[in-house]
């Protein structure tokens, strides 16, 4: 039993030892393990230290070829340089020298010459005193000579070449004139019956909106104006009025280069300070009807309606585009009406008495942009063209505000002969007023509607300046 109880001791021992060499495997195993991945770990460490040593090797060998190519360069251009160097001082003392002698010429030139260059100036000028005091004799012997043959002229032919009209004529004139306005904004207008006009807002040029809201003198809204196919043709012919007065009735003589109008404004300015006036104005009138008689007025007048059509049609196409198919046509009727315009233009200019066309109304605002005051109506400058009222007077009376501006005013500015200072109305502005409240009176289209009252009246004092 005691051998037994040895036995299960010594197996307990060898129980508890194997236990323990167990552990002590597994430890080894572990630590083992630890180390072949620390190895693998150092392996690819070192594999990648080697190769970024190589690659640090081959830059290091690019570099090194770069930098003796680098430092073969610098040799080469520091060589160059030198040369250069050299060269450029060599040109620099060459030049320095030539610039020497070449002063030292000058200096003795400038002494040698001085003398005779100042009597030769003396000399030249005294001769062209000389020849200006002749050229200003003989303008003056000339001046004289043309008044003469001026004189003669107006003595001998007056009678043959100017075409006297009387205040009936112009009155009609305008009349047509106006009534053949209104008939091709009609056409125009009739043509994009279905279209809409463009806002003004939308319109990027502000010259050619100025136009429109300046066509409106009681601050009506223009776009709903406009907004409507019926009375939008006012506007329109409010505007083309303008712009024929601006680009035809303004001009010294419509159809003549802008030089030769300056300088005949200026000589007729000239001679009315100096001159009486009925001679002054006979003379502008017969000077005028033969200038526009040559072919190079006629060919620039042509150019000049041209200009205005395109101006004008170019305005109204902003808002109002007309269809490609009839842009001819409205072209060619629009240029039919300012020749009939240029027409009346030469013939109210080519008269002794002065037949004006004033500038149409605009509307007066305030620094805060409203309107500041309304253009009352005044019976005996305006005649009312919608034809819906039968006599002006009731309308001055009720100081019925003017709306739009049809036709501008046209005056004449002394007699027949060209003398005198009395103002009459030849033809009143035709306009419309606008409509008093609860006014249910029916609108008749204006386009048909003929005008042609004239009255007889004194009207403010006129400036000829600003014609050009």
């Amino acid at each position: 039993m005691q051998h037994i109880s040895e036995l299960e001791s010594r197996l307990d021992q060898l129980v508890s030892e194997n236990r323990l060499l167990a552990a002590a495997k597994e430890e080894a195993e572990h630590k083992l393990s630890r180390s072949g991945v620390a190895r693998r770990k150092s392996d690819q460490a070192l594999n990648s230290s080697n190769a970024d040593l190589r690659d640090k090797e081959a830059e290091i060998s690019r570099l090194t070829s770069s930098l003796e190519w680098m430092q073969s360069e610098v040799q080469r251009l520091t060589q160059e340089n030198e040369s250069l160097s050299a060269t450029h001082t060599e040109l620099t003392a060459s030049h320095a020298r030539e610039v020497d002698n070449l002063r030292t010429r000058q200096v003795q030139l400038a002494t040698g010459m001085e003398g005779i260059v100042r009597e030769q100036i003396s000399a030249a000028l005294a001769e062209k005193d000389a020849e200006l005091r002749r050229l200003r004799d003989e303008l003056a012997a000339a001046r004289q000579t043309v008044q003469e043959l001026q004189q003669q002229i107006v003595a001998a032919t007056a009678d043959d070449v100017l075409s006297v009209r009387d205040e009936d004529y112009f009155d009609n004139a305008c009349q047509r004139l106006c009534q053949h306005v209104q008939q091709w904004v009609l056409r125009f207008s009739k043509h994009s019956d279905l279209r809409r006009c463009r806002p003004l807002a939308e319109v990027r040029d502000s010259k050619i909106a100025d136009r429109f809201e300046n066509a409106i003198l009681d601050g009506s809204d223009v776009d709903i104006i406009l907004a409507d196919r019926v009375r939008r043709r006012d506007i329109f012919v409010a505007v083309v009025m303008a712009m024929i007065w601006e680009y035809i009735f303004t001009r010294y003589l419509f159809g003549m280069d802008r030089e030769q109008r300056q300088k005949l404004k200026a000589l007729e300015k000239q001679l009315s300070e100096i001159g009486p006036r009925p001679a002054v104005a006979h003379w502008r009138a017969l000077t005028l009807t033969l200038l526009a008689k040559r072919p190079s007025f006629a060919e620039q007048r042509v150019r000049d309606t041209e200009a205005v059509a395109l101006e004008i049609m170019g305005t109204l196409s902003q808002l109002l585009p007309p269809p490609q198919t009839a842009e001819s046509q409205l072209l060619e009727s629009l240029r039919g009406v300012l020749r009939r315009a240029g027409n009346l233009s030469i013939e109210m200019r080519t008269q002794r008495a002065e037949y004006i066309m004033l500038p149409p109304l605009q509307p007066e605002y305030d620094i805060q942009g409203d309107l500041a005051r309304q253009v009352v109506f005044n019976a005996s400058l305006m005649n009312e063209r919608s034809g819906a009222y039968t006599s002006n007077e009731p309308l001055e009376a009720q100081g019925v505000a003017v709306r739009l501006v049809l036709f501008p005013l046209v005056v004449k500015k002394g007699n027949d002969s060209g003398d005198g200072d009395d103002e009459i109305v030849v033809c009143p502005a035709q306009v419309l007023v606008a409509r008093p409240e609860g006014d249910k009176t029916r609108e008749r289209d204006r386009m048909s509607v003929i005008g042609n009252r004239s009255v007889s009246s004194v009207v403010p004092s006129i400036n000829m300046e600003n014609m050009i």
